[in-house]
């Protein structure tokens, strides 16, 4: 079970690289505020922080079981738990960044927004994608024959 980077597809490629971003504005950016009394995400998102971090680290999971893992199942579950996670912290950002805005608001509360829907579409193309890596597929299908004898 070791990691192999080329197992990964866009979907995972897209949700880890929104995750890690919405990690960024959520802790290090300004969302809310100027000056001295500026607050960053994760101090203004007193109701949605859980969540966004949630959603992050199920991300982060998705890639990480896609790189690990030869057989799809885990992460096809994974996928449709980062999509749902997605779009529920996308549709509570949308809410608390375009609908019901506090004053002064920054740019970072749209990017972590962008990010936030960048990680549900991840999740999205993820799900979409079906199969496994090419290199962990059979080399040979054995094929058998309906008189009971085996051929290649």
């Amino acid at each position: 079970m070791g990691v192999n980077p080329s197992r990964l597809r866009r979907g995972e490629l897209l949700a880890a690289a929104g995750a890690v971003l919405l990690a960024v504005f959520l802790f290090a950016g300004a969302w809310y505020g100027h000056g001295s009394r500026a607050r960053t995400g994760w101090q203004a998102l007193t109701d949605l922080r859980w969540l966004v971090l949630v959603t992050i680290a199920c991300a982060l999971a998705l890639a990480v079981t896609q790189a690990t893992r030869r057989a799809p199942a885990v992460p096809a579950a994974m996928s449709v738990i980062v999509l749902v996670l997605g779009l529920i912290t996308a549709l509570a950002l949308i809410y608390r960044v375009l609908i019901d805005a506090p004053a002064h608001e920054q740019a970072a509360a749209y990017l972590g927004l962008l990010s936030a829907i960048a990680v549900a579409y991840g999740g999205f193309l993820s799900l979409r994608q079906e199969g496994i890596a090419r290199q962990d597929a059979p080399a040979d299908i054995p094929v058998v024959s309906p008189g009971g004898g085996e051929r290649s």
